[in-house]
């Protein structure tokens, strides 16, 4: 079955089954994850929402943070009535997705997917895994003052850095570019703080559902080493890594993201 998403929606949701929930990163939208539409014909029902103060829904009276992210989330998962879900955090929607398991625990839902981020952004003597440039904390929250003060100029370095290497001028990127820099600036900055804060290994370690990690081979962002350690961590975990693939396997190689999602949820 499908609902149709009118000009200016802010919810893809369409086919039916067990019930994938696409969780896209920072400063992009759910159009990110319309390679997955495909999985609704194979026996899924998959949901992409724009999360707040992205693509098409506005902030509004939701915090600029990962806790009021997740908050939305939570009244997605409630409003819907979703029941054995697959959470698919892709980047920050990562973040988003441990931030609601950590505060509102795993009902209604049977799993959760990683895709090409770490539990902990910033670097930090015992944390090696963070962003693959090895910035720490300090570094990552300077960024985010610069960026506020010309999202235009960031907009296409966010964009080139979600593929791999060698495609710096696609049609991609481009696309890419233009939709990041149609975000707030000031939004953007406040959930990066937000996001560079988090520290969600202790969440990984005492996870409630299986979980799937997954890495892009050629990631400019993480290094593929982060999505062993989740799997080694969490308490049912494995991982899998996305050859010709960057920060975002389900953009760069589909065919084979798609596979190891609904090989993952079929084996639940």
């Amino acid at each position: 079955m499908t609902r149709p998403s009118p000009p200016g929606a802010t919810l893809t949701d369409i086919g039916t089954g067990r019930p994938l929930v696409f969780l896209h990163g920072w400063s992009v939208d759910r159009t990110f994850f319309a390679g997955q539409e495909g999985l609704a014909r194979e026996g899924f029902r998959v949901l992409a929402p724009d999360q707040p103060g992205h693509g098409h829904r506005a902030l509004g009276a939701t915090p600029a943070s990962m806790a009021g992210l997740a908050d939305a989330l939570g009244d997605l998962l409630a409003q819907t009535a979703l029941d054995g879900a697959i959470l698919v955090g892709w980047s920050m929607g990562a973040t988003v997705a441990l931030d609601h398991l950590a505060r509102r625990g795993a009902h209604g839902i049977a799993g959760l997917v990683i895709v090409d981020m770490s539990p902990k952004v910033a670097n930090a003597p015992d944390w090696p895994h963070g962003l693959a440039g090895g910035q720490d904390l300090g570094a990552a929250l300077q960024a985010a003052d610069r960026m506020e003060g010309n999202w235009p100029l960031y907009a296409p370095k966010i964009a080139r850095a979600m593929f791999a290497a060698g495609e710096e001028i696609s049609p991609r990127v481009a696309a890419a570019t233009a939709a990041i820099a149609a975000g707030d600036p000031a939004v953007m900055a406040a959930l990066w703080r937000s996001l560079v804060r988090a520290d969600h290994r202790d969440t990984v370690a005492k996870l409630p559902v299986p979980l799937l990690a997954v890495a892009g081979a050629e990631s400019l962002l993480y290094r593929p080493a982060v999505a062993g350690w989740l799997a080694q961590t969490a308490p049912h975990g494995s991982s899998v890594t996305i050859a010709a693939a960057g920060h975002a396997p389900h953009l760069e190689n589909p065919a084979a993201f798609n596979a190891a999602v609904a090989g993952f949820a079929r084996s639940l």
